[in-house]
Order: C-alpha cells, then sequence, then structure tokens
C-alpha cells in the first residue's frame, strides 16, 4: 500500500480595494479594506484533502449600498460582505 502523501496545492490569496463611493454625488462611501484568503490540500494515490479559510480575518465590509432615501437613517441600504467561513473537502480518486 502506497502511505505517502504529498502537499498538493496551497494557496494565499490578498484582495485590497480602495475607497469608493455608493453613488454619483459622492455622498456616502465605503473605505478602503482588505481580504484574505488561504487554502491548502494534500493528496495521495486515491484519498486527497484539503482545507479552505476565506476572510480570515473577519474583516466589516459593505460591497454594494443603494440610496433609499427615508428608510434608513444613513439614506442608504447595503449588505455586509460575508464574514470569516471555512470549510475542508476529501474524497477518492481511482
Amino acid at each position: 500500500a502506497d502511505l505517502a502523501y504529498c502537499i498538493d496545492d496551497a494557496g494565499a490569496e490578498v484582495v485590497l480595494r480602495g475607497e469608493y463611493f455608493y453613488d454619483d454625488a459622492n455622498t456616502e462611501s465605503q473605505d478602503g479594506y482588505t481580504i484574505s484568503n488561504f487554502r491548502g490540500g494534500v493528496r495521495g494515490r486515491y484519498l486527497f484533502g484539503e482545507m479552505w479559510l476565506r476572510n480570515a480575518f473577519n474583516t466589516n465590509y459593505i460591497p454594494v449600498a443603494f440610496s433609499y432615501p427615508g428608510l434608513a437613517p444613513s439614506g442608504f441600504i447595503g449588505e455586509m460582505g460575508a464574514p470569516r467561513t471555512f470549510g475542508a473537502r476529501v474524497g477518492v480518486t481511482f
């Protein structure tokens, strides 16, 4: 039986976003922010495993917001960006 495993794939990604405005009048903006993502895996002859982590430092950000006067105190409504998420995957190849 072949019990040798090797690091199959590893990676890191850093996404830098500068300040940007939600409307043409430049009345509301999102400050610049950074998102860091990591992944790594091992592979044997028949088995493999992988783990991943997105938004590793749990950065709070609002990627999109729309002007909606009267609904919110700021006059804008938006959705928070994805929080820190992680996962794993295992499988068999033949």
